[in-house]
C-alpha cells in the first residue's frame, strides 16, 4: 500500500523505502519500510513531506521529489 494515497498495488510496481539514521534510503532487503507508488513519487514536496512525517517519527530531513530521484538513480546505477 502506498503510504500517501493509501491505494493498494502490487509490491513490485511500488517503490521501497527505509529510514536508516534519520536519512530515507532505497531499501531491497526484508524489513520494516514503506512503499510510494509512482502516481504519488511526483507530487508535491509538501504532500510527500506530510506522509513521510506521519510515516517516520525520526526522519531528521526534509524530502523532496527530487531528493526521491536522486535516492533511486543513485540505487539503479
Amino acid at each position: 500500500m502506498c503510504i500517501v494515497c493509501k491505494e493498494r498495488f502490487e509490491q513490485r510496481s511500488l517503490f521501497r523505502f527505509k529510514i536508516i539514521s534519520g536519512k530515507i534510503e532505497p531499501h531491497f532487503k526484508c524489513g520494516r519500510s514503506f512503499y510510494l507508488c509512482s502516481i504519488c513519487i511526483l507530487k508535491e514536496d509538501k504532500i510527500l513531506q506530510k506522509a513521510f512525517s506521519k510515516m517516520c517519527k525520526n526522519l531528521t530531513m526534509k524530502i523532496t521529489q527530487q531528493d526521491l530521484k536522486e535516492i533511486f538513480l543513485d540505487g539503479k546505477s
